[in-house]
């Protein structure tokens, strides 16, 4: 992100300006001669500085442009896994993300009997989605994890995995005050608690359902920057 790169250009400028200071203060006086002990503990500074912002990001670069095919591929996957069936096109490019159904039936109408059927239906989806998430970190983890964009892609899918847990939750809470509103002597004076509880099982399936689909444009978005590099690195 532009927070993540500002922040590493910081640090790389204030490293290079502290080791200009130290390697002005061995030429300009005589003071890592007199404070042996401070030399040695500058000289390992240096070196784990170096070390940190430039070998290992060479190394981290290089590493990435040989498993970029590979990354490619669990990228690829993983955003047809994500992919909704019917109402995607993989071959066209067109992908549209899974996501959770809201329920239908509401709490004072006729079909109030099939809520508890819907939750558990909703459940089962939500089971089922944190299954297949679960199964393909666990198959391209050790790929994407050797690059930056991969590990941010998983850290994403994790967030998805947890709000994915929290529609179940929300969903059991839902089922919780229909059985206490069951048992009431009087129901009426539950029906606020509910009401609340179905909002907010509501609000997060779609605030789940938001994040599947910026993951998969997350993915869409690497894939098109993967390929622009891939073209300009061929015509060079």
């Amino acid at each position: 992100s532009v927070r993540m790169s500002a922040r590493r250009v910081a640090a790389i400028v204030g490293a290079f300006v502290l080791i200009g200071v130290i390697i002005w203060i061995d030429v300009s006086t005589s003071l890592w001669q007199e404070l042996v002990v401070l030399s040695g503990l500058a000289a390992g500074l240096v070196s784990f500085l170096l070390t940190a912002l430039v070998i290992d990001r060479v190394m981290e670069r290089s590493n990435e442009r040989r498993w970029a095919p590979v990354t490619r591929l669990a990228l690829t996957e993983i955003l047809h896994g994500l992919a909704d069936d019917e109402r995607s096109e993989p071959s066209r490019g067109v992908i549209v993300a899974r996501s959770l159904h809201l329920p239908r039936a509401s709490l004072n109408a006729p079909d109030a009997g099939q809520l508890p059927l819907e939750l558990h239906q909703l459940r089962s989806s939500v089971a089922s989605e944190r299954k297949k998430l679960a199964e393909a970190l666990g198959i391209w983890s050790n790929f994407l994890a050797s690059s930056e964009r991969g590990a941010g892609v998983m850290r994403r899918i994790a967030t998805v995995a947890l709000q994915l847990e929290a529609v179940r939750d929300a969903s059991l809470e839902v089922d919780a005050a229909l059985l206490r509103q069951a048992r009431a002597r009087t129901p009426a004076s539950l029906e606020s608690q509910l009401t609340t509880a179905v909002s907010e099982l509501r609000d997060e399936i779609v605030s789940t359902n938001s994040a599947l689909e910026a993951v998969a444009h997350e993915i869409e978005a690497e894939l098109r920057r993967d390929a622009t590099r891939a073209r300009k690195t061929s015509a060079s």
